[in-house]
């Protein structure tokens, strides 16, 4: 069973990258759509197998994420695991200024938005430790100085590139096939269940061919945003 597994929009492909990297340099193991779903495989229950043979769920949050009706089973399906968040099955990084809301409102995120990349992957690998407490006594505080307790921290090797800003061409771009994908999703989604309560067979045959159809324009659209990712 691995470790984590990270679920996120393909807007923030590159910080998922990103954060799976630093977790495996760290000795965490890490299942990552990115790298470990290959062609030829079926994503519904690639996402379901992974969720189920990960230990926890990294979250990768923005306003993408959150507004993503793909993100939303598997972020679900590690809360459902541990409501309470007792076990930390659910754990949120966010990564863009977004504000969770509804049952994900009162989980604790680890925050990297603003930070460097050195702070983000302190901030990162300290989320994860089962408690905040250092593994050495802090310093004594110097009066009048305003210094901060420090101690030793592992050492962490050079992870993939820390993502910068895209462009807002590629934004745009991204976003606009974002809400194509949602689009048809809701769209196929509605007709399968028009479909479910059809009993005429010449309509059946009929709505299926319109899902077929809806079905290649997501594949397409799909593989539109993935390259953008790249």
């Amino acid at each position: 069973m691995k470790d984590f597994f990270v679920s996120y929009n393909r807007a923030d492909k590159q910080w998922a990258e990103w954060i799976a990297w630093t977790l495996e340099e760290a000795g965490y193991s890490v299942v990552i759509q990115a790298w470990d779903f290959r062609p030829g495989g079926n994503f519904v229950l690639d996402m379901q197998r992974a969720a189920a043979e990960s230990q926890k769920t990294i979250a990768v949050l923005s306003e993408s994420y959150l507004k993503s009706s793909y993100t939303q089973p598997e972020w679900a399906a590690a809360f459902a695991n541990d409501p309470q968040s007792l076990e930390r099955k659910l754990i949120p990084v966010r990564v863009k200024e977004c504000k969770p809301e509804g049952m994900l409102r009162p989980i604790v995120y680890t925050d990297l938005v603003g930070k460097s990349e050195l702070e983000a992957k302190q901030t990162l690998l300290d989320g994860l430790r089962p408690s905040g407490r250092p593994p050495q006594k802090p310093a004594f505080p110097e009066i009048g100085v305003g210094k901060e307790s420090t101690y030793n921290q592992p050492a962490i090797t050079e992870p993939k590139s820390f993502p910068s800003a895209l462009s807002r061409v590629q934004q745009i771009k991204e976003k606009s096939l974002q809400q194509r994908l949602d689009s048809l999703t809701a769209d196929y989604e509605a007709l399968a269940k028009q479909r479910d309560y059809t009993t005429n067979a010449a309509d059946r045959n009929k709505l299926n061919r319109q899902l077929e159809a809806i079905a290649e324009d997501m594949d397409k659209v799909a593989i539109e945003l993935d390259g953008l990712g790249k």
